[in-house]
């Protein structure tokens, strides 16, 4: 499965990166690898593509993050399954291809039940 990995914390996004690429999935692009970079129109060009060319999109929620908001919408919009890893109350984790998890440690299991 090709998946897409939003979050903040690198360390956090890192780690579930790797335990998804162990179980056989593909990361569409590892954002973590371009934060050197910094902002540019050419890494937002290729983020957005790498989440419209995902089977899924994993949300490391936290409450003070900006662009992975906007990447776990794009996903939603699309009607992809999201795997959120965080919360489970906000209003459009209700929607029915938003699966919700209470830590990070279940986010493969949870891939791996998804059609």
């Amino acid at each position: 499965m090709k998946i897409y990995v939003a979050g903040k914390a690198i360390e956090r996004a890192r780690a579930v990166m790797d335990a998804l690429t162990a179980q056989g999935h593909t990361i569409t692009y590892d954002w973590v690898a371009t934060l050197g970079a910094g902002p540019t129109k050419e890494i937002a060009i290729k983020e957005a593509g790498a989440v419209r060319d995902s089977d899924l999109l994993v949300y490391l929620w936290e409450g003070d993050q900006e662009s992975a908001r906007y990447e776990a919408g794009m996903a939603m919009g699309l009607e992809k399954p999201v795997v959120v890893s965080g919360n489970s109350e906000a209003f459009f984790f209700k929607l029915p291809n938003v699966y919700c998890v209470e830590s990070d440690e279940l986010i493969v299991a949870k891939v791996e039940e998804l059609p």
